[in-house]
């Protein structure tokens, strides 16, 4: 997989916790091809896929990139493991700029996410830290 190169330490741990959590983890997969602003995604059938293919094309830092869609999918699997519920934080506490906001937006017309889901995601997606706490904590208890 060649999304493993470009891996942050803390992403390293979080990908570790999403196996641990018995996850599939694979890369660009058909539905990755199908929707072409896909960066990742992870599912009800505890699937966890980054759309590496997809952040090539974007031109954007493939750095960065991936290892802040290994930590937004890493909310999603602590949402997953929660019942897919948010986890209640406060949105006037986690101030998002504006092209996160519509990043929001736009995975809420995409998929099934509440708009607090989604919001939770972006606002941790810079924070690998808060990460690795909530699936800890939603996935181990």
């Amino acid at each position: 997989m060649e999304f493993l190169l470009y891996l942050s330490p803390q992403a390293k741990e979080i990908l570790n916790q999403v196996y641990l959590a018995k996850y599939s983890v694979s890369e660009n997969t058909g539905y990755c091809r199908s929707i072409k602003d896909l960066f990742g995604y992870a599912d009800f059938g505890k699937k966890f896929v980054i759309c590496t293919k997809n952040i090539v094309r974007s031109d954007l830092d493939l750095n960065t990139y991936i290892n802040q869609t290994i930590y937004h999918e890493g909310v999603h699997v602590a949402h997953l493991c929660n019942g897919y519920k948010p986890f209640g934080l406060a949105r006037k506490n986690m101030i998002l700029p504006a092209f996160k906001l519509q990043g929001v937006k736009n995975s809420t017309k995409a998929s099934t996410a509440s708009t607090q889901i989604e919001h939770e995601a972006y606002w941790m997606e810079d924070k690998p830290e808060k990460v690795s706490y909530v699936i800890q904590k939603y996935c181990f208890r």
